[in-house]
């Protein structure tokens, strides 16, 4: 049977001293997606992957802001554990985009990927409204691409990265 209830992702102690942050992770397994060639449906999911407000951009913001946060080592934590779930969309989209006949290349099929798509606030309030706003973002793409695309597994797999998306802005908006 397979368990579908939130858990808490360990804290990583390698940072330092403070109370830890857990972060709730979805434990459901990430669909496979599988089907013929489907460039329609693999461009929208290059938006996803490498598109500037994509999973890699928040992969790099995430970690940028491990690095900006000294004073608080359990923030600094938990959002090293989001942006390994990041890291684990990153990878889910890339076998999405082979399996579709896709190249999973740092770009969105226009533009390739760059730095200057990550917000790099500097202070704690900033930082929290960026990544709220990047993960509304991420939603309201996952939703659209659900919708549009024809593939039943694609379906199933932006709707499984959604549920993580939706636990980040809780998370997020909670700590606002």
């Amino acid at each position: 049977m397979e368990n579908t209830f939130p858990q808490f992702m360990p804290p990583q102690q390698s940072r330092g001293a403070g109370a830890a942050m857990p972060v709730v992770i979805d434990a459901a397994p990430y669909p496979e997606v599988t089907g013929s060639p489907d460039h329609a449906t693999v461009a929208m999911l290059k938006e996803d992957y490498a598109g500037a407000k994509g999973e890699l951009t928040a992969i790099t913001q995430y970690v940028f802001q491990t690095s900006r946060i000294h004073d608080n080592d359990s923030y600094a934590n938990a959002i090293l554990q989001i942006a390994i779930v990041e890291m684990t969309h990153l990878d889910m989209l890339g076998d999405a985009i082979v399996a579709l006949g896709g190249n999973p290349s740092y770009d969105d099929g226009k533009f390739y990927w760059n730095a200057s798509n990550v917000n790099y606030a500097e202070n704690f309030e900033d930082m929290l409204k960026a990544n709220i706003a990047a993960e509304k973002a991420g939603i309201a793409s996952y939703k659209s691409h659900a919708t549009a695309t024809k593939n039943p597994s694609v379906k199933a797999l932006l709707e499984r990265i959604i549920k993580d998306e939706q636990l980040h802005l809780q998370f997020f908006e909670g700590l606002l």
